[in-house]
């Protein structure tokens, strides 16, 4: 009889431990998972929002730039002045991950400054050319506030989303520390158990 029980504790404290085991596994791939979605969020704040942010900050600025000549100047004085940085940080903001509403107020983008680009090119010395030139202007104005709205929108997301991540780590800890601590007292208590010797029937002798 000592010797099935022995079996039996062995057994109990396995399953014990392999439950342990198989808790600090999942907990650390669902960590890790987390961790990871964090990063991702803060990567993509800073390399698809903050540095995004600045690429339409300076193009509203270049444009702006244009705005103010236009305003201040005759087209019959001085040629609009050129700006062939507009073109590479067009190329950069392509390169960044866009969602597929940026895409489009960037594709709308690219085709107002082309129009702006021919407009400027073959510029007629009359009022009709600098209302038309004006009217894009104010188009390409749009197209950048809208493209700041979605890097607005787009990092107000990934915060919460790399939040709730954080606070979903925080839990899983917690509940970790508590599995194990009620998986380490059932181990004590299969370890240390011994069960009651039976109880022997006597006989009385006549």
């Amino acid at each position: 009889m000592p010797k099935r029980r022995t079996i039996k504790q062995r057994i109990n404290a396995g399953f014990v431990l392999a439950a342990a085991f198989l808790l600090v596994l999942a907990s650390n791939r669902l960590n890790n998972r987390n961790f990871s979605t964090v990063e991702h969020g803060v990567n993509s704040v800073f390399e698809d929002r903050l540095v995004v942010q600045e690429y339409i900050y300076r193009l509203n600025n270049l444009f702006h730039e244009k705005e103010l000549f236009l305003a201040n100047n005759a087209l019959t004085n001085k040629s609009i002045p050129q700006y062939p940085e507009i073109k590479n940080i067009l190329t950069d903001f392509e390169k960044t991950d866009l969602t597929v509403e940026e895409a489009q107020y960037l594709s709308n983008l690219n085709e107002n400054y082309a129009a702006l680009k021919t407009l400027e090119a073959n510029q007629h010395n009359n009022d009709g050319s600098k209302e038309e030139i004006v009217s894009i202007l104010h188009s390409i104005s749009k197209n950048l506030d809208n493209l700041a709205e979605v890097q607005l929108s787009e990092g107000r997301q990934l915060t919460q989303q790399s939040k709730r991540s954080l606070g979903m780590n925080q839990m899983l800890s917690s509940l970790e520390i508590v599995f194990l601590v009620i998986i380490g007292i059932l181990f004590l208590i299969i370890v240390f158990h011994k069960d009651k010797p039976d109880m022997e029937l006597v006989e009385d002798k006549t």
